[in-house]
């Protein structure tokens, strides 16, 4: 059957799994996979999920560059077997914004002469493009990834002739990834641009977004996320709050003004110099945050001892950091998940520990098989 993506229906791209459904159906879809998930827990209530807009919903965009100077690849990745890609530059889930860049970014391949890598040579400069555009605040970060710093000065040449074209890119970053294998992001950022940042706005709030942050790929339904967390941390009328995996702290900031004091706890120092220079910004004093792997900030939880903990970790979810939970009894605990195998995982070990109150799910993927789970947790 034909869809609404033409990559789709010529078999270029099958990131989609679910496009042929009917968006109804998709969030029924979903709704029937956490309830069987969580089908060893009883008495739990499933609130009405939150869909999204079916096109034009993703802010952010990570594809690989292929092909040739001449004729650069802008999209899905080759392997070493089969080293030109799929060219994604229409793609309808993107915002329009994104994909106005990517029909620009092989003039701008050409004029900085940034050949594409070569997987099986192991030669050449770009390897791919990352751009985020934020809708409310109309800037925009644009990162490419580069094999080394040889062309540095020849991108920093030609960025006014990017700037006239898209003067909502802010900033701008070379991401050095030397590793010759599918790793799309190296440790090494290297700002072109003045600003290292840019203002990202969810709802009235004033966010400072670096190029290495974790953001949701959804800005609409992130917004409805972070608001409904808010909304029950105020129900539950929490003084202490504390939140892991906090990346750049969108979850403290919405509940700011529900709480007496907060701490976050991230890994990446990026993100935690980011939300602390956000808070100062605004003028939160009560809220702070903290460079640390979640599963070492046990002893620290202690002598803070908050009402509520918000976990928002990784695929893979919560890790080492559960026995945190197990060791300690906070009396709620919201959990934000991307993955509802880790979240069930997750959940059973703490089982014997916390009773799961009720979930609402938030469609950050449509057509896809993935989705956010908010969970609300109360101790046994």
């Amino acid at each position: 059957m034909k869809t609404f993506c033409g990559y789709f229906d010529e078999g270029k791209c099958h990131s989609c799994a679910l496009i042929g459904t009917e968006y109804t159906e998709q969030l029924k879809l979903k709704e029937n996979s956490l309830t069987k998930h969580l089908e060893k827990f009883h008495d739990w209530k499933l609130l009405p999920s939150q869909g999204s807009r079916p096109t034009q919903f993703r802010n952010k965009a990570k594809l690989v560059v292929t092909g040739t100077l001449e004729s650069p690849i802008i999209g899905l990745g080759g392997n070493e077997d089969l080293d030109q890609g799929r060219e994604i530059l229409n793609c309808s889930l993107h915002h329009p914004f994104i994909n106005s860049v990517l029909h620009f970014m092989p003039e701008f391949i050409g004029l900085t002469r940034l050949t594409p890598y070569q997987i099986k040579e192991k030669k050449g400069e770009l390897k791919g493009i990352i751009i985020y555009f934020s809708e409310d605040s109309r800037e925009s970060y644009l990162r490419l990834v580069l094999r080394s710093k040889e062309s540095l000065d020849r991108i920093k040449k030609h960025l006014p002739t990017l700037l006239e074209n898209f003067p909502e890119i802010t900033c701008i970053s070379a991401n050095i990834q030397p590793i010759p294998h599918a790793i799309l992001e190296g440790e090494e950022e290297v700002f072109l641009s003045e600003r290292t940042f840019i203002n990202h706005l969810v709802k009235d709030l004033t966010l400072r977004l670096g190029p290495q942050g974790f953001v949701q790929t959804n800005h609409k339904v992130a917004r409805a996320l972070y608001e409904t967390a808010a909304t029950w941390t105020e129900e539950l009328k929490i003084e202490k709050f504390s939140e892991l995996f906090c990346g750049q702290g969108a979850f403290s900031f919405f509940v700011s003004e529900k709480v007496r004091s907060s701490i976050g706890f991230e890994i990446n120092p990026e993100a935690v110099s980011e939300a602390n220079r956000t808070a100062t910004s605004l003028g939160y004093d009560h809220l702070k945050f903290k460079c640390a792997d979640a599963a070492n900030v046990g002893e620290e939880l202690r002598k803070y001892a908050p009402d509520l903990v918000l976990v928002n970790p990784p695929r893979r979810g919560l890790a080492g950091a559960v026995e945190i939970f197990k060791e300690q009894g906070f009396e709620h605990i919201i959990y934000s998940s991307c993955s509802v195998e880790s979240l069930a995982r997750d959940l059973i070990e703490l089982a014997p520990f916390y009773k799961v109150i009720q979930a609402q799910i938030f469609d950050m993927f449509p057509h896809t098989n993935h989705f956010e789970t908010l969970v609300l947790l109360q101790k046994k």
